[in-house]
């Protein structure tokens, strides 16, 4: 833990607590569009956030633009269509549950990642991350039995695909690197993935019809959401270590959650919280015996 607050990565450390910060209001945002449909609500994010990225790395890349967007080949490609999934399933998932549900189910991607990597990767995971997934499991169980509906399951299985989506995405582009040598800028990445989101959204939208009081807020999640904290994220991935990174992003669950009680009093049952709160303390105890067995990695 001492490496984290080093010289040398405390600014990395504040440039992702930013990023957990920006990520975190996306529920908040969500809950404050009034109007327009879940698949509006994609679009204009998505559509808002491609934009702003492609105007910021256009300025950032100048001439290397293109060459950046073509340099990331078919893994970048199809690991952008399975970021795209994660931006549609957010959206959808808070249609059906809470922003507690939602972010706790979200952050288990350290330990969906630590079984991905073993299982196709080859990669030993450390033998407290076996107990943390067992933990994880039974907060999930717990948020699972609270909602039984058919809309809640629905909410919470969308709000699961995420960190499976995630996952598949990583063991694409890590098998795909190790073949083939290919590179895949973050940033380029979240920028396509955005578009495809935006198209894949547009035949269930019917974006002209939301209401302009709308548009404040779907402004905020595509432009400082998702496309100030994706760029936030790729400055402080050079400087910390992913268990470290992984660690400071945990402040996004427990934030979000936090935003919509205090502000619109979005409270989850007690199952739930006490679901989320095992979930995320599971995740935070991985990560710290992450950052102790391989503070390189």
């Amino acid at each position: 833990m001492s490496g984290l607050f080093s010289s040398q990565r405390h600014v990395g450390a504040v440039l992702m607590f930013c990023a957990a910060l920006a990520f975190s209001t996306g529920g908040l945002l969500v809950r404050s569009v009034s109007d327009a449909s879940a698949w509006n609500i994609v679009f204009w994010r998505s559509l808002f956030m491609c934009g702003f990225l492609c105007l910021v790395l256009g300025l950032w890349y100048r001439k290397r633009f293109l060459q950046e967007l073509c340099a990331i080949g078919w893994s970048g490609c199809i690991a952008a269509a399975l970021v795209a999934v994660t931006f549609i399933c957010f959206v959808m998932a808070l249609e059906f549950t809470t922003v507690a549900n939602t972010s706790a189910l979200m952050s288990t991607g350290p330990l969906i990642l630590s079984m991905a990597a073993w299982i196709f990767l080859g990669e030993r995971a450390p033998k407290g991350t076996w107990l943390a997934i067992a933990a994880a499991i039974t907060g999930i169980a717990l948020m699972f039995s609270e909602g039984l509906a058919p809309g809640a399951l629905l909410g919470n299985a969308l709000a699961l695909c995420i960190p499976l989506a995630f996952a598949a995405h990583y063991i694409i582009v890590r098998r795909t690197q190790a073949k083939r040598g290919q590179r895949t800028a973050p940033t380029v990445v979240m920028m396509l993935a955005a578009g495809i989101a935006a198209l894949a959204a547009l035949p269930f939208a019917q974006p002209l019809r939301v209401a302009v009081t709308d548009f404040p807020a779907l402004l905020a999640l595509g432009v400082l959401q998702t496309g100030m904290g994706c760029l936030l994220l790729a400055l402080a991935m050079p400087k910390l270590t992913a268990a470290e990174l992984s660690l400071i992003g945990v402040a996004e669950p427990v934030l979000a959650p936090l935003w919509v009680w205090l502000l619109l009093n979005e409270r989850p049952g007690n199952a739930a919280l006490i679901g989320s709160a095992l979930v995320i303390s599971a995740v935070i105890a991985n990560q710290i015996l992450t950052l102790r067995t391989r503070p390189t990695a």
